[in-house]
């Protein structure tokens, strides 16, 4: 079974998931004991199989543990690339590698959201035979251009971070992979490394198995909900939106080059934590970048790699659809003009 939906574990994306069905709370696995180690085992081999790797670690999602699994799948006097497009942890985890003597090119972004190919380019040149990126980001939710990727890079040097690429048609397959969700509760993020071939056996002293197993369950849950023709909505959605607010609002990437349930968009005049939090009182959640799920939501540091000025990230919303009818987007997008209209009023004229 491969998965084909995107998935998210924090619990204000996932309000029906109950927490902590399967397993005891607080059930660790420590020293070794056969009901951990066997839990461990089905656990690591279900994720394994579900996306064809050989090997499957839990890991914290830290830039520290991280870094350890990215130096652990990669032969250490290999040059690297990093995307500069990477998640917040992943970005600092390849900063880490770096300050602690690994040799990291950076790959820039070009201007339509994806990996330049110039910068790939180099960095071929200069050595650089793996690769560590996204196959769709987690900000901008771009769909990275494999083929492009595969003329600089061999498939079997990619170490793929595939948390948003679940409601892609077909995953694209690396030689390790990582997987992360939101946090679970008061948890912290936490994740999947997947590898077809790996340095050591023997990577995590101590795992929560009540988060991994909470984890597991919930990727099987979103894996399999079915959104519909959701490209279709949203597009309806940003005409909706154009239609009524014209010059004021500008699409900042190219819908046909992201995912289908999301878009981003920037308001002129009115800076994006004052729609966020008006929004929020109207039960309508959105962001303007990373960390949104630790309640320190940060001007997309992926537009800014992109080209956009600190003026125009300050003004750029993410949108992303669930599982909604095209009334509902309607009537969300009928707020959203309401809304922005109501605060540019108060703030600009």
């Amino acid at each position: 079974m491969r998965p084909k939906q995107l998935f998210y574990l924090d619990v204000n994306h996932a309000p029906c998931f109950q927490p902590f069905d399967s397993l005891p709370i607080g059930l660790r696995l420590r020293s070794g004991d056969g009901t951990s180690l066997e839990l461990l085992k089905t656990l690591n081999q279900s994720f394994s199989s579900a996306f064809g790797y050989a090997e499957s670690f839990f890991c914290d999602f830290s830039p520290a543990s991280l870094s350890f699994f990215m130096h652990q799948a990669i032969p250490e006097k290999e040059i690297v690339a990093l995307s500069s497009k990477l998640p917040y942890h992943l970005y600092h985890a390849g900063q880490l590698l770096e300050k602690y003597g690994r040799q990291i090119i950076w790959i820039d972004a070009d201007t339509e959201g994806g990996l330049c190919e110039k910068s790939l380019a180099l960095a071929k040149e200069h050595g650089a035979r793996y690769l560590v990126c996204s196959a769709v980001d987690e900000d901008t939710f771009y769909i990275e251009d494999m083929k492009k990727i595969s003329r600089y890079f061999d498939m079997n040097h990619l170490l793929l971070d595939l948390s948003n690429a679940l409601k892609l048609e077909n995953i694209p397959k690396a030689f390790s992979a990582f997987i992360w969700g939101y946090k679970v509760g008061s948890f912290k993020h936490s994740g999947v490394f997947m590898c077809s071939k790996c340095n050591s056996s023997d990577m995590i002293p101590s795992i929560d198995l009540t988060v991994y197993d909470h984890f597991y369950h919930a990727y099987i849950k979103f894996s399999h909900e079915k959104y519909g023709n959701i490209g279709v909505i949203r597009d309806r959605f940003l005409k909706q939106i154009v239609d009524a607010l014209g010059n004021k609002v500008k699409i900042l990437i190219n819908p046909q080059l992201i995912l289908p349930n999301s878009c981003y968009i920037s308001f002129d005049g009115v800076y994006a934590r004052d729609m966020i939090r008006t929004m929020a009182l109207e039960g309508i959640y959105l962001t303007n970048g990373e960390l949104c799920s630790l309640g320190l939501s940060q001007p997309s540091r992926i537009l800014k790699a992109i080209g956009y000025s600190d003026e125009e990230v300050r003004i750029a919303i993410s949108f992303s659809f669930g599982n909604l009818t095209c009334e509902d987007v309607e009537n969300i997008g009928g707020k959203v003009i309401y809304k922005y209209r109501q605060l540019h009023a108060i703030l600009v004229d």
